[in-house]
This record gives C-alpha cells, structure tokens and sequence, in this order.
C-alpha cells in the first residue's frame, strides 16, 4: 500500500514537471517574442473586431513591461496600451491612468510631453470635459511653456485650445486676432496701370519661347 502511494505521488511530481516544461516553453523568454505576441493579438483582435484580443494584447503589453522594466522599448509598449485604450475599446479613463503612468515614470521624455497633451486632448475633444480641460492644458503649459523644437506645435496648440475654452471663441478667430497683433494683416496694394500693363504680357518664360524679351515688348516700330 506504501509503495503504491509512492508510486502514484513520483507520477504526479512528473506530470507537474511536464505541464511545467510545457508552460515555460509558451511563454515568450525575449523582448522581441513578448512584443510579438502582443502584435500579433492585437492584429487578430483588429481583423476580427474582438475586444477580448485587445483586453489580450494589453495584458501582453503588461507582462512586457512588468519583465523587462529596463528595456527601451517600454515605452513602446506604454504608448501601445494606451492607444488601444483609446482607440480600440474607448476606454477612455484607463487611456488616461496609461498616459498618466508615462509622464510619472519618464519625467524627461519627449513622450511625456506627448501624453501630456494627450490627456488634455481627451478631456476636451472627447470627454467633453471643460473644466478638467483646462485644468490639463495649464498643467501642461506650467511644464511646457515654450516649443523648443520648430517641428513640435504642441505648445502653440494647447495654449491656443485653452483660450478657446476660456474665451469661448472659435479656433479661427482667436488665430486672426493673433495675426492681427503681429501686424501681418496688411491692405492689398491697390492695382495700378503699370501693373495691370505687366499682367498683360505673357509670362517671361512664354515671352522667351516667343522671342519677345521685356526690352523689346513696348518699342515702337524703328524707322526706316
């Protein structure tokens, strides 16, 4: 009887060891195999419009970040999560707590500055809520007062979208109020007979293909 029940626990430590095995053979051991198979159900889940492959390449994401903390492409996979957040589910919320995570742990990343603006964005364009808003924009503004790189309007942008919600005037008026400062708003010229003369001639490239140059063009005809 002893012996049996020997038997039976070594066969069971054996099936637990080879479930074990298997289960660690599945599991993605690298960066790239996590991150691919987080593409991969995420392209699933878009062929297929399912929301469980989403919730499962977020989850895929998840372990990413939770295995290897230190890797470059964390925030990769942050920006991920919150884009299927956000654009998949219209989880709108956890978006939010994703970009709200990049800006505590990569203070100094161009990426925080991007979720930034992001969750301001979400408050007011999608959320519709003005007052969290606002309250978005000027937190970014404090950090972000001034757009040090020529491609990045993000800066211009919010403080402009935050005069909207303040002033309550339109996008447009506010931008040609500004340009009205800036004195760029000039009167047109009025047209005079010389010019309306020049417009008359044929462009330059078309007077050369003629063989009619601008010094010839208004002579009178020489005597003879």
């Amino acid at each position: 009887m002893l012996k049996s029940g020997i038997t039976v626990s070594i066969l069971l430590l054996l099936a637990l060891t080879l479930i074990s095995c298997g289960e660690n053979k599945k599991k993605p051991q690298t960066e790239d195999e996590f991150l691919n198979t987080a593409k991969t159900l995420y392209d699933s889940a878009v062929v297929k419009k399912d929301k469980e492959l989403f919730t499962q390449s977020i989850n895929s994401y998840k372990d990413f970040i939770k295995t290897y903390p230190k890797s470059e492409k964390v925030l990769t996979a942050y920006n991920q999560i919150a884009g299927i957040y956000f654009d998949n589910l219209q989880n709108y919320q956890d978006a939010i707590g994703t970009y709200y995570e990049i800006v505590d742990k990569y203070p100094d990343k161009k990426e925080a500055k991007q979720s930034l603006f992001m969750i301001a964005f979400i408050y007011d364009e999608t959320l519709k809520d003005k007052e969290s808003a606002k309250a978005s924009y000027k937190k970014f503004l404090e950090k972000y007062p001034q757009d040090t790189d020529p491609n990045d309007k993000m800066s211009e942008s919010a403080r402009r979208m935050l005069e909207v919600l303040e002033t309550g005037q339109s996008i447009e008026d506010i931008i040609l109020k500004n340009i009205e400062k800036q004195g760029d708003v000039k009167e047109t010229p009025k047209e005079t007979p010389k010019d309306k003369k020049d417009d008359q001639k044929p462009p330059k490239e078309q007077r050369k293909t003629m063989n009619v140059d601008d010094a010839t063009t208004d002579q009178q005809p020489q005597k003879k």
